[in-house]
């Protein structure tokens, strides 16, 4: 039972590396889009766009807190990452 429940949070971990991957490919993007448009790089209100649809998508309240915080360290790391590769 306990090993049936690891390899299932262990492929939806390989999921979830490929999804950020993913999501990195997409700042990368963004980024190259603002720089071409002049647009700041950083948009708080975007930010908050993005935490309220997260948790408008959450089910299990339970994790709500939890999701949440793991979004706003994602998007984190997400602006260092735009600071580091500008």
């Amino acid at each position: 039972m306990l090993k049936e429940i690891r390899e299932e949070v262990n492929q939806i971990d390989q999921e979830l590396v490929r999804l950020l991957e993913k999501r990195y490919a997409c700042v990368d993007e963004i980024v190259r889009i603002k720089k071409e448009q002049h647009i700041a790089t950083l948009d708080s209100t975007r930010e908050q766009e993005v935490l309220k649809q997260v948790a408008d998508l959450v089910e299990n309240k339970d994790y709500e807190i939890s999701i949440m915080r793991t979004f706003q360290d994602i998007m984190d790391r997400s602006k260092e990452y735009q600071k580091q590769n500008k």
